[in-house]
């Protein structure tokens, strides 16, 4: 669906959406970006932890709702993943906003730093949607209390809602959203893109 609607901060957006269209690459819908980069904005999380950094499409909707938070994204096609450094370039207002990339598999790499996120604000989550149920369970057993963790594509294009549908993502995402509720933390579910997930750790 066309968002023309969504007010873009600095014309590099529509650049990042339109390779990402030519190219078949998944980023947020511009309307999840803009709230993303809103509950950023009310937050101001001193460190970020993004898994799945794509393009860097979300990482700069977040940087430019927090632009003083430490941002560590994630994602295992480094070489994706590195366009980010070149649209960032292309902003002067984000020349200051710290931005670390790691190129590794999300999963493996949290489990094996913990140390390195345990004391994270806010964790933004879209990387492989087959990891969204381990992913939950180690966040929401290892990140500090009062953390803020937001899921998207938690409405998978309304395939949840379809017990015949049993791909991989499919059953993922339908166990994801079962752990979330059994947990009993607080969440909000923002209708927008393919949805977006607000928890917070008690």
């Amino acid at each position: 669906m066309e968002e023309n609607y969504v007010l873009r901060p600095h014309p590099l957006f529509y650049e990042m959406e339109e390779y990402a269209k030519e190219n078949s690459i998944p980023i947020v819908s511009s309307a999840t970006g803009k709230v993303l980069s809103h509950l950023l904005g009310l937050l101001k999380p001193k460190t970020i932890w993004e898994l799945g950094t794509g393009i860097g499409y979300s990482t700069l909707w977040m940087a430019y709702g927090s632009p003083h938070s430490e941002i560590t994204t994630i994602d295992r096609n480094g070489s994706q993943a590195s366009l980010l450094e070149g649209y960032r370039e292309k902003w002067d207002v984000l020349q200051k906003t710290d931005i670390r990339r790691i190129t590794s598999w999300c999963m493996d790499y949290m489990y094996e730093n913990i140390d390195l996120w345990s004391d994270v604000d806010l964790f933004f989550v879209d990387c492989d949607k087959v990891t969204y149920p381990q992913i939950w369970e180690l966040l929401s057993l290892k990140a500090k209390p009062g953390a803020k963790i937001i899921y998207d594509n938690v409405l998978w294009h309304g395939r949840i809602l379809n017990p015949e549908l049993q791909k991989p993502s499919d059953v993922a995402i339908k166990s994801f959203w079962e752990k979330v509720k059994d947990s009993h933390f607080p969440f909000t579910l923002y209708p927008v893109g393919d949805g977006l997930l607000f928890i917070e750790k008690p």
